[in-house]
């Protein structure tokens, strides 16, 4: 693990001042996202080509996280890709094979910690299981700089290449711009959530034909599902008759439960199929066609690292509870702690008073020469160097990359937090700087999506497109200039929004 250099950010901050950043939010706190930061920065490194990142920067504020990149790094990892790609073919699959036996012994360790009995372990045995696992984590997750270099920067390169074939094309007057960008870029793969669905929906009908199966039939969806709702702050072990409810809801809707089945498990294929098809009329080759290719093997991939931070939060959370248990601390605190100060809990650890402030306000920096994590009076300026003050006035239009295509209009409500989801209601725009799979919910309820980041291979362009709804992505600035209950169209075929009437 990297070292915890003390001042570090102080030193570093004015490096830098005036640089452009890449922002991401969701829910998250110190101890889970160390591992994501470290595995950027300082993991496996020499196995990257140049794919790894220079620094970060992470705010948590009362258990939700501000994660930014910089910019010139973001270019740095994807130009390094795309140059290991003119010297080795199918470079995706190459980077893909050489971390599986990362994933599957991270997969094996998380499997083993779950038979483990952890009160019969000593306190030197927990430590070092904790330690153990952490090592296996960071290598898992060090596959993750390229994923999202490549996936945060290459969306617009695409976007630009795509046109300037298109534009010259015979299509041109025959389909839209952002319907071929939608098509090239869309996936080809089942994301785990569409899985998780899916079983769900045949749960559902079996459940129809034998009410006396439905125990069982929860019991088993249970054990291969019951994860689902993690993030990078809490994790939950949904019970059986959690799931056998949501099947119960399934079967008093109005959706045709075996018809939407038929569509989401031909969707990969159709979207296969249209891709080919698109790729041999506009004769893509070149630049344009390895991105492409990339991207959708890197869709699979990220797609199987979300589900991983799902294990990782269910797992690190039985060993925490475990410390919290010989400690007293309370599991929403210790959380507030890095993984390096978790190993040394029964020797020294941050005060209560620490704990509460880094809650209410803190920030984790990493580069090559270590980590530091400050909070209290100290955030603010650091926040005001990287993010600036985040105002945007008098603008009541803009444009973002057309992810799902379609136009909708509806009631803005801005989703900071997987905590309040509950807001959104049937109809509404849901608008963030980022959705992530816990989401979900909120999203099947949205006429449409908006959001200041992402690119072609992020999570609501993967879901939107699945839920057939419109989506525009990397707006920079929706969650900015929108507010709850303004009033919007969302035209995703030409890629704007519109505020039609201010709150």
């Amino acid at each position: 693990m990297m070292k915890n250099v003390k001042g570090l950010i102080e030193k570093k901050l004015s490096k830098w001042k005036g640089k452009e950043w890449y922002h991401q939010r969701f829910d998250g706190a110190p101890y889970y996202l160390y591992f994501i930061g470290e595995a950027h920065v300082g993991t496996l490194a020499e196995r990257k080509m140049g794919g790894d990142f220079s620094a970060h920067f992470c705010f948590f504020e009362d258990g939700k996280a501000d994660w930014y990149f910089e910019m010139e790094d973001i270019k740095k990892v994807y130009t390094s890709i795309l140059q290991a790609a003119k010297k080795r073919k199918n470079i995706s699959a190459y980077f893909i094979k050489l971390w599986k036996k990362e994933e599957d012994l991270f997969n094996s360790k998380c499997l083993e910690i779950g038979k483990t009995d952890l009160k019969k372990l000593s306190d030197t045995e927990l430590v070092a299981l904790h330690k153990e696992f952490s090592h296996i984590t960071l290598e898992r997750f060090s596959s993750s700089s390229l994923i999202d270099g490549f996936a945060l920067g290459t969306d617009q390169l695409t976007a630009d290449l795509i046109k300037k074939i298109y534009d010259k094309s015979k299509l041109k007057d025959k389909i839209r711009l952002t319907e071929v960008f939608s098509a090239l870029t869309a996936p080809v793969h089942s994301s785990f959530i569409n899985e998780a669905e899916l079983a769900m929906m045949k749960m559902a009908l079996q459940m129809r034909k034998d009410k006396k199966m439905a125990d069982k039939l929860a019991a088993e969806y249970q054990k291969k599902f019951f994860w689902i709702r993690n993030n990078f702050v809490d994790f939950f072990v949904l019970s059986a008759d959690y799931f056998k409810k949501e099947a119960s809801k399934l079967l008093t809707s109005k959706v045709d439960l075996a018809r939407e089945i038929k569509r989401i498990e031909k969707m990969p294929e159709l979207n296969r199929r249209h891709k080919q098809e698109l790729l041999k009329s506009l004769s893509i080759k070149g630049e344009l066609k390895t991105l492409l290719k990339i991207s959708e093997d890197f869709t699979y991939w990220q797609d199987e690292r979300k589900k991983s931070t799902f294990f990782m939060a269910h797992y690190f959370g039985l060993l925490l509870q475990e410390f919290c248990r010989r400690t007293n601390l309370a599991l929403d605190d210790i959380k507030y702690l890095t993984p390096g100060e978790v190993s040394n809990i029964f020797t020294k650890r941050p005060s209560a008073k620490e704990i509460k402030t880094r809650k209410k306000g803190s920030v984790l920096y990493w580069d090559k020469s270590g980590y530091e994590i400050v909070s209290g009076n100290k955030v603010a300026a650091v926040k005001k160097v990287i993010a600036g003050d985040g105002k945007k006035d008098k603008i009541d239009d803009f444009r973002g990359l057309s992810a799902s295509v379609g136009r909708a209009s509806g009631t803005v409500k801005i989703l900071k937090s997987a905590k309040e989801i509950d807001k959104i209601n049937k109809g509404d725009v849901l608008v963030a700087v980022m959705t992530r799979p816990d989401y979900v919910q909120a999203m099947k309820k949205a006429v449409a999506i908006v959001t200041d980041e992402g690119g072609v291979t992020c999570h609501a362009a993967i879901i939107s497109r699945e839920l057939g709804i419109p989506c525009i992505i990397g707006t920079k600035i929706a969650t900015k200039v929108l507010h709850d209950g303004d009033q919007v169209e969302v035209n995703a075929n030409h890629g704007w929004v519109r505020i039609i009437k201010r709150a």
